[in-house]
């Protein structure tokens, strides 16, 4: 099946991309919505930091060498980190922060690694298996949901944590260990980090065409290749969220359990 590649966008037609984007400008000023400086601002950022991430791509790409791939995989799951914590509630000091950034960066950065070397090493296997073109662009898809993930993890496991303070310390009166007494709770967590990913997955294909299949189509490969991307990268998310979800969740309770089966409330925890 002969798909053509993919077109040349001139200047002329960014022009005219960002008509959509006047649009918008236009109803945030008519309704006063106070978002007019924000939407410019974000176009701008936006743009530039694409612009410098294009030029870095093309550096990484033409060396292809494994220690600046992985030191840029680093780098985007130290963003990923500091995104993530930043979502979490109630983390109102430099101390609370610092122990949820730690746990964020190690949950995210095992489940995207453990993960994304399954893809690249045994499933999709390229020459050369270090190849960066593959290597970042799939690492960046799994770390953002990662981070997603993550967040929405701790966030609710802390929510449960508070709401059932009462129920937890019933069940460790009654002899119940740590994993039993947080049961509800670790369930609770873990269906709210899993459920935009499962929702995703639910109408793929028939709501929207996600990212990866789009941007392969667009340029000119076939749409029964792209849609076998698509499908491992989808398929990796999940593993990875459920993951991420995990180690987060093994590392929080330390937070609010002690060795010895004492449950401490969220409010008077150090993180």
């Amino acid at each position: 099946m002969a798909v053509s590649g993919s077109n040349e966008i001139s200047l002329y037609q960014m022009g005219l991309g960002l008509i959509p984007l006047a649009a918008a400008l236009i109803l945030s000023i008519y309704y006063k919505l106070g978002l007019t400086k924000t939407l410019i601002v974000g176009a701008v950022r936006g743009t530039i930091q694409l612009v410098i991430v294009s030029y870095i791509l093309l550096w990484v790409f033409s060396l292809n060498d494994p220690w600046v791939i992985s030191a840029l995989l680093i780098v985007m799951i130290g963003v990923a980190t500091q995104a993530a914590s930043k979502r979490i509630k109630g983390l109102n000091t430099r101390k609370k922060r610092w122990i949820y950034q730690k746990i964020l960066f190690c949950s995210i950065l095992l489940s995207s690694v453990v993960t994304l070397a399954y893809l690249q090493f045994v499933v999709l296997r390229p020459e050369p298996l270090w190849e960066g073109r593959y290597i970042v662009p799939l690492g960046g898809m799994i770390i953002g949901q990662s981070m997603n993930a993550g967040s929405l993890v701790v966030e609710r496991f802390r929510s449960e944590l508070d709401i059932r303070s009462g129920e937890i310390e019933t069940l460790l009166a009654l002899g119940a260990s740590t994993d039993e007494a947080s049961l509800s709770s670790v369930r609770m967590s873990c269906g709210a980090a899993l459920m935009p990913i499962i929702n995703m997955l639910m109408v793929l294909g028939i709501v929207s065409l996600p990212g990866l299949m789009s941007g392969q189509i667009l340029s000119g490969v076939s749409p029964l290749l792209a849609v076998r991307y698509q499908l491992l990268i989808c398929f990796a998310m999940v593993a990875s969220n459920a993951l991420v979800a995990w180690l987060c969740l093994q590392q929080a309770k330390k937070i609010y359990f002690t060795r010895v089966d004492q449950f401490i409330p969220v409010a008077d925890a150090k993180a």
